[in-house]
């Protein structure tokens, strides 16, 4: 049998070799070396569990894959971090993240936490605060207001701006305002509004919303002098100082005139109405105030008086009561960029978008806003007379050093200058000192340098 075996498979019937044994010896022998590599293998692991020993390296800041976690290598210890701005600040550069696996830090120690409790976890991206809008919001119904920070036409915010020719009355601190032309302008007296023709009731809105709006002319009756003294005769009547008079002509608008010391004045509509309804007007009448007809050859034969009745800034005619679409809200809106303010209305932050906790070292006043929305990504080095801030886009605001802001690539000397009754309104945070780049970071807040 084996001859014959030789024969089919070596064509040597006569061998004395057997012909399977290369390919037995083979297999036998790949067998062993594989269980050799895979022992040694074995035992590396068990010696060093992890492999690579990356994260133990300076300026590292390990993320446990499996659970998230983020821990700084020292001493043989890790150190829980409590967020990423701390290790940032600590190693005083942007920190080499290196995700390990849990079995990896299987056996390792672990150190006591290490950060500034509230810290910012994510940091501005787009950081130009130049390019920013800042909202006011006084939703209706509410004393509290809403801020929204975001870039224009970008943002959550969509506000639409008031237009020109139209303005709102509002109501603040027991004062009435005409809201034109992004300036506020105060109705010194209660019955100006419904003479205008502002019908409604004047917008409640908080004296913090207002303070971003300019103030301009006051709209009060204009004053006479010498009220009711006699004057000269008028079409052969007689007349007194501080009447109004009406030119009507076929064809073109009555035309209104005042009586003064030194001849008629042309008057706007808003001077009319306010003259008119003026209660002091009463003593240049021996009736009701009421508009005396005068002919153009009456009109042509009295001096003219050039003196201005309305302050500058105060619109001849009064502007258009705007209407608020349902839902929306009137706000005031500041373009950092060049200062500018506007009178909008749009959509208010929905009331709790930032809540009243006051744990993690987030602090609140009663100038805090009710709400907060802050763009994606937005924020940046901010300055007031109180010192420098980081805002995030999380809707607080960080007191920060300038070594600390250069540290986490904020330049000192680009920061924005921003209104403080604006920042007011955001929530405080933590104070970011210097004592994480000296490599002593506490659980607890630390001083601005």
């Amino acid at each position: 049998m084996g001859r014959l075996t030789g024969a089919l498979v070596g064509a040597d019937p006569d061998g004395l070799e057997n012909p399977h044994r290369r390919m037995v010896t083979g297999t036998i022998s790949g067998v062993l070396i594989a269980a050799l590599i895979v022992s040694g293998f074995a035992v590396f692991g068990f010696v060093v569990p992890g492999g690579s020993a990356k994260w133990k390296k300076p300026g590292a800041l390990v993320l446990e894959k499996e659970t998230g976690s983020r821990y700084i290598y020292m001493g043989g210890r890790l150190r829980p971090v409590l967020n990423y701005t701390s290790a940032w600040m600590y190693f005083g550069k942007k920190p080499q993240v290196v995700g390990v696996s849990s079995k990896s830090l299987h056996g390792v120690a672990h150190g006591q936490p290490m950060g500034i409790t509230g810290a910012p976890d994510a940091l501005p991206t787009d950081a130009s605060v130049t390019d920013q809008a800042w909202t006011v919001c006084a939703p209706a119904g509410s004393e509290g207001m809403t801020l929204t920070v975001d870039r224009p036409g970008t943002g959550p915010s969509r506000d639409v701006a008031l237009e020109p020719d139209s303005a709102v009355v509002v109501s603040s601190g027991g004062q009435s305002f005409l809201l034109w032309r992004s300036r506020r302008l105060r109705l010194t007296q209660p019955w100006l509004p419904r003479v205008l023709g502002y019908d409604g009731t004047p917008v409640a809105m908080p004296a913090a919303a207002l303070d971003s709006v300019p103030f301009g002319p006051e709209i009060a009756p204009p004053s006479i002098t010498g009220r009711g003294e006699a004057g000269p005769k008028i079409d052969g009547h007689p007349s007194k100082i501080g009447q109004l008079f009406v030119v009507r002509t076929t064809g073109t608008p009555d035309r209104y005139y005042w009586l003064r010391r030194d001849g008629l004045v042309e008057l706007g509509p808003t001077a009319y109405s306010m003259i008119a309804a003026d209660p002091l007007s009463t003593h240049a009448y021996d009736g009701p105030v009421r508009a005396i007809e005068l002919s153009p050859a009456g009109l042509a034969q009295l001096p003219v008086s050039h003196g201005a009745v309305l302050p500058d800034g105060v619109p001849d005619t009064p502007p258009r009561a705007a209407q608020l679409p349902p839902g929306d809200a009137w706000c005031t809106r500041q373009t950092m960029a060049d200062g500018r303010i506007e009178i909008v209305f749009g959509k208010p932050v929905p009331s709790g978008d930032v809540g009243r906790d006051t744990s993690g070292g987030i602090t609140r006043t009663p100038d805090t806003a009710a709400a907060v929305a802050v763009q994606p990504g937005v924020g940046g080095l901010v300055t007031t007379r109180a010192g420098l801030y980081l805002l995030t886009d999380a809707g607080i605001k960080f007191p920060i050093g300038s070594k600390i802001a250069g540290v986490l690539g904020y330049p000192p000397d680009k920061a924005k200058p921003i209104p403080d009754r604006l920042l007011a309104m955001l929530p405080t945070g933590p104070p970011l000192g210097t004592g994480a780049v000296e490599g002593v970071v506490q659980a607890t807040t630390t001083s601005v340098d």
